[in-house]
């Protein structure tokens, strides 16, 4: 695996440097820098000024020890070494943007990108936690036991429900990765108080004892695959394929989850056969849900029945 940095991540974090934000670096090395970018200006043709520039920077980058520190940290996740044609370091655009992700070159090989603040490196132990954490996702990805897959969609789901099952995903993943980093001895972004506080109001609609369980099977590592976590999302009260009136499950017409069911017996004759004409596997022995009663209520032209909210 070959580390490769991006030449705006270098150039932040040398000017930083160079400005006096790493208190490390003496300041006769920072005359030194300049009195070597003052040579750069001399070189005419913008072409070969432009690559002297960055050698320059690539040059002080390493003699300040960041490309090296990088690699000690991605050491620790062999599982890279391996899988990875190369890793990237690139220069995060915003707080927002700092994440590692995964991508298939035209090659057909494998690289991981780990976009970061320049900012981050004035903070070696900060700058680690982040670096453990990311570079735990991109082990992840690439480790055929976790069968990791982008695709965190589940067929029939609605783009709210999409949205929801992603979201969930993202921090079932996040709470699984750093207990087994804990569990490694390496520091990473969140202990475990704060993850339990986030998972807890995350899954606030499960009982605690549930939430409980899950958070230990999480924490520990026994919760650390894609599959398993990408169903916890979706579905995590279990009501998937469950079309009884149960507070919560999914309506077998509509797909959506609804709290209000409307009783089979109080379906009139008209209003059932139009539904079994759209909905073939649809049967008597299941319920439906008060907005599609309504519905098929005024579809046939009959008074809407009475609904139960449970």
């Amino acid at each position: 695996m070959t580390l490769l940095f991006d030449d705006d991540l270098i150039e932040g974090v040398v000017q930083l440097g160079v400005i006096g934000r790493w208190p490390a670096i003496p300041a006769l090395q920072i005359r030194r820098f300049h009195a070597e970018r003052e040579r750069c200006y001399g070189i005419l043709d913008p072409d070969d000024r432009a690559t002297a520039f960055a050698r320059l920077q690539l040059s002080w980058f390493q003699e300040w020890g960041f490309g090296e520190r990088l690699g000690e940290i991605a050491a620790h996740f062999a599982i890279l070494s391996d899988a990875l044609a190369a890793l990237v370091f690139r220069k995060a655009r915003g707080r927002n943007d700092e994440a590692a992700e995964l991508y298939r070159d035209p090659e057909g090989q494998w690289r991981g990108i780990v976009a970061l603040r320049p900012e981050r490196f004035a903070d070696d132990s900060a700058l680690k936690r982040f670096l453990h954490h990311e570079l735990a996702h991109l082990a992840d990805m690439v480790n055929p036991e976790f069968g990791y897959s982008p695709e965190l969609g589940q067929t029939g789901q609605t783009p709210s429900q999409l949205r929801l099952t992603r979201e969930r995903y993202r921090l079932l993943w996040a709470v699984s990765i750093d207990g087994r980093l804990i569990q490694r001895g390496l520091e990473t972004t969140t202990d475990q108080v704060q993850r339990r506080q986030e998972f807890n109001r995350g899954f606030a609609f499960l009982p605690a004892e549930r939430r409980e369980e899950l958070f230990e099977a999480l924490w520990s590592g026994r919760l650390a695959q894609h599959l398993p976590l990408l169903e916890l999302a979706a579905d995590p009260r279990g009501l998937q394929g469950r079309h009884a009136p149960v507070p919560g499950a999914a309506c077998p017409l509509c797909g959506f989850a609804t709290f209000q069911w409307t009783e089979i017996d109080r379906l009139r004759t008209a209003a059932r056969e139009r539904m079994h004409a759209d909905f073939p596997g649809w049967s008597d022995g299941e319920s439906v849900c008060a907005r599609c009663a309504e519905m098929y209520d005024a579809i046939t032209g009959l008074e809407y029945p009475s609904t139960v909210v449970l």
